[in-house]
């Protein structure tokens, strides 16, 4: 596992979040968790985006009849500091034997990072 960060040297290293949120969404994915459990971090726009994808992927869940549990395994994060309180991420992550990124926008607000986009590449 690797992990580069880009950044200010008083901001603090999202990388570990980064790579979390990451995990967890694709949990909420193949259906092991619920969206609402992400949505403390999630601005308005992207947990609507989550809800959305959740309940497609949770239809062809029921078409198709596969549920299985992914192995994820964190390959590498690597985070940018884009503009003075936010940051843009990629996380790779191994997923059941495929290779995917995970692009993550966040910003801090009030000390917390607010995350505004997420999307599985």
């Amino acid at each position: 596992m690797s992990s580069t960060t880009v950044m200010a040297p008083n901001q603090p290293d999202p990388a570990k979040f980064f790579a979390e949120i990451s995990a967890a969404y694709i949990e909420v994915l193949s259906g092991l968790r619920r969206p609402e459990q992400l949505a403390r971090w999630l601005s308005d726009k992207a947990y609507y985006d989550i809800c959305q994808r959740y309940r497609r992927e949770a239809r062809q869940r029921q078409i198709t009849g596969l549920n299985s549990r992914p192995e994820v395994v964190l390959r590498s994060t690597r985070t940018f500091l884009t503009d003075k309180d936010a940051f843009q991420g990629v996380v790779i992550l191994q997923i059941s034997g495929a290779t995917k990124a995970i692009s993550i926008r966040a910003e801090l607000v009030h000390e917390r990072y607010r995350i505004t986009d997420l999307a599985l590449i």
